[in-house]
């Protein structure tokens, strides 16, 4: 680094201690007064303990401490040691009542920096998170709820050779009339036809005949979409309704209301 010419002063101070120090490695002037943020002709006046040219006490102590942390000395001492010649009729005003010549300065920490955290705003990164786990969680379960209640998009269309056979119906159920309407339209293609639409969301026992007692579905259906076709009335029984959709000629039928210790029991016609 650059050297300048300096004034000459005794090693045996504070000032000619740090200048000796300076020198020794290298450091000008202008160096120190960059590194310590303060004025050239500050530093200058300390290396030569010219207490005139230095601002008042507690300013000035701060500036030789400082200075010594940045050669690697001892600052105690060195601060000490200014207290001890510093003369005391500069010290007639208080601190508090000084107008500080530069902005406060914070203490020189040599090889070590400082990191400071906003609580707030960990906060509410720590909140952000929350809300978007809870977020997901709403949409992952609206989702599996959505695909457990929505009716499959593919119906099994059976027909009479793939209806089960199976034994016949009893006697009890209730009967529901839908059939044609002027004002309603309907799916028989001709007088005592009728289709049944079923929408299984799980593994369900469903047994449907028609009129002469011909089996068109029974035993444990899977989850799916099945449509059934044949000659009105029919008879139908359901385990466990709440599992299912159904489906008379395109009219929705409440299995609810014809449920009976947990079984459903009616006849479509």
């Amino acid at each position: 680094m650059s050297q300048t010419n300096d004034k000459p002063t005794s090693n045996t101070g504070f000032g000619g201690k740090l200048r000796s120090a300076r020198t020794s490695r290298g450091y000008s002037l202008d160096v120190v007064a960059g590194e310590l943020n303060i004025l050239k002709r500050h530093v200058q006046a300390i290396e030569e303990e010219n207490f005139d040219a230095l601002p008042q006490f507690a300013f000035a102590r701060g500036f030789v401490v400082n200075y010594a942390k940045f050669l690697e000395l001892d600052a105690d001492e060195f601060a000490r040691e200014f207290e001890s010649i510093y003369p005391e009729s500069k010290r007639t005003k208080r601190v508090e009542d000084i107008k500080a010549p530069l902005a406060p300065m914070g203490t020189i920490e040599r090889g070590r920096g400082g990191m400071r955290f906003n609580p707030w705003l960990i906060a509410g990164v720590i909140a952000l998170v929350i809300f978007g786990f809870v977020l997901l969680k709403i949409i992952s379960s609206a989702v599996g709820k959505s695909d457990e209640t929505s009716p499959t998009t593919q119906t099994q269309v059976l027909s009479p050779s793939e209806q089960a056979q199976g034994a016949a119906v009893g006697a009890s159920g209730s009967a529901l009339n839908l059939g044609t309407n002027d004002d309603e339209p309907t799916t028989q293609a001709v007088a005592g036809q009728g289709v049944i639409d079923i929408w299984s969301k799980g593994d369900v026992n469903i047994k449907i005949t028609d009129k002469n007692d011909n089996v068109l579905m029974q035993g444990l259906q899977s989850r799916g979409g099945y449509q059934l076709k044949g000659e009105t009335p029919f008879t139908v029984e359901i385990d466990n309704p709440a599992q299912v959709d159904l489906n008379f000629n395109q009219r929705p039928i409440r299995l609810g209301e014809h449920t009976q210790n947990g079984k459903a029991t009616l006849t479509l016609q």
